[in-house]
């Protein structure tokens, strides 16, 4: 960006700014806590930016949504605690809910005077991935871990999806990338950090986030693949098909091992055997079923549900050792049975607002504007899939990842789809 387009606003705040986006998007994964810290600065600069005056904004409208259906999440959280006499429990979730939304509703004003240029937000997304690749490969071929997995709270599990998120988000920018001066840079860059992000994941021994591999082919196919030459597109596919198979026979990744394992879980449950993770998931979905309509409004609170999973295995109703999940491992099953129906109805919120506003967009014909709806269909189209075997939304880092990422693209997006009020320079896209 040129460094006139700031000097309204001074040079210190808009590099700030583009400073407190690349943490947003580094530092969850890669640093302690660094979900709860890097939302603060960008915090904080947005409320400086409203201190500033929010006149001549774009229509903020998705934002404002994002902001309501995560404070709504969080209401539900508090209220079940409340409720339950449970808010010791509830409150790093709430506090995690009630921080996205501040973002969400401040960061328009910050990213749309400040005008952070793209690029420092794929250059985070490259660092992410980047850095979540290399500290897999310390861990696995340094300290010797089975699975490679984040700081804290963050387990194999969280870090792994998170990682695999991270790096098909940089595959998103390579449309951006390829319309830049320094193409081959930013390609090469963007390459690095999916091929640390695809690689951290396999590392972390994660299997359900793969499944979203699928639907984010489809999204890809439809904002870039589907208008190339036959020949591109099956080469492309070709490539990526030999990439995902070279990681799956590879013994060191333990992806086949994994795989194997799992293919042999669900067998041994459809036979009546509810053996190992996935066998032990079918039936915490099961028992959540069977608990949902004793207290669809309010859940069973946050230690509730463990007790009630015991009352149930005490009956042979599900199998034993399922009391001792604290969630029931899927994100929309765990929302409804532990926080009741307005959690559901948020997180659903939270997933379709995003579907909503960036499907249209993904027939963009400013290359920069299309990057950006292929990151915001990306962004729930993972979650949801991570969702289906693992409850990211119970923990605050998946709120926090979800949520502030969220509102980051939607103020891109609102800022690229309106000329700025003032002379931002070509390079701001």
């Amino acid at each position: 960006m040129e460094e006139g387009s700031r000097s309204r606003h001074g040079l210190l705040p808009g590099r700030g700014c583009d400073i407190a986006v690349v943490g947003m998007l580094a530092a969850p994964l890669l640093l302690p806590m660094g979900y709860w810290l890097a939302p603060l600065p960008l915090l904080l600069i947005a409320l400086l930016a409203w201190r500033r005056g929010a006149a001549s904004l774009p229509p903020a409208g998705p934002l404002w949504c994002a902001a309501a259906a995560l404070l709504c999440l969080g209401a539900a959280e508090l209220v079940a605690g409340l409720w339950h006499g449970e808010l010791a429990l509830a409150w790093p979730t709430v506090l995690a809910a009630l921080l996205a939304a501040l973002l969400a509703a401040a960061v328009g004003p910050a990213v749309y005077r400040l005008r952070p240029a793209l690029a420092w937000w794929w250059g985070g997304l490259a660092l992410s991935g980047a850095g979540n690749g290399l500290w897999a490969l310390w861990q696995a071929g340094v300290e010797g871990v089975r699975r490679a997995n984040g700081h804290g709270e963050v387990n194999a599990i969280l870090f792994g999806n998170l990682a695999l998120l991270t790096g098909l988000l940089c595959l998103a920018g390579l449309g951006w990338a390829w319309q830049q001066e320094s193409r081959r840079r930013w390609l090469v860059v963007l390459l690095l950090g999916a091929a640390g992000g695809l690689l951290a994941s396999a590392l972390s021994g994660t299997r359900g986030g793969w499944l979203a591999l699928p639907l984010a082919t489809l999204v890809f196919y439809r904002a870039w693949l589907r208008d190339w030459p036959a020949r591109w597109r099956w080469l492309t596919v070709g490539a990526v098909t030999l990439l995902l198979a070279g990681l799956y026979l590879t013994p060191q990744s333990g992806v086949q091992q994994r795989v194997g394992v799992a293919m042999d879980e669900a067998a041994d449950y459809l036979a009546g055997e509810p053996n190992g993770s996935v066998g032990a998931r079918l039936e915490m979905y099961r028992g959540a079923l069977l608990l949902i309509p004793q207290s669809p409004w309010m859940g069973r609170g946050h230690g509730g549900y463990a007790e009630a999973m015991s009352e149930l295995v005490e009956q042979g109703r599900v199998a034993p050792g399922m009391d001792r999940y604290w969630h029931a491992h899927n994100d929309l099953l765990d929302a409804w049975v532990r926080r009741g129906l307005p959690a559901l109805l948020a997180l659903l919120a939270l997933y379709l607002l995003p579907l909503w506003v960036f499907t249209p967009r993904l027939v963009d014909s400013d290359p920069a504007r299309r990057s950006l709806a292929v990151a915001g269909l990306l962004l729930p189209v993972t979650f949801i899939d991570f969702g289906l075997s693992y409850a990211f939304f119970a923990y605050p880092v998946g709120i926090l990842v979800y949520g502030s990422w969220l509102a980051l693209l939607l103020a891109f997006t609102l800022t690229a789809s309106k000329p700025p009020a003032f002379d931002a320079g070509g390079s701001s896209r």
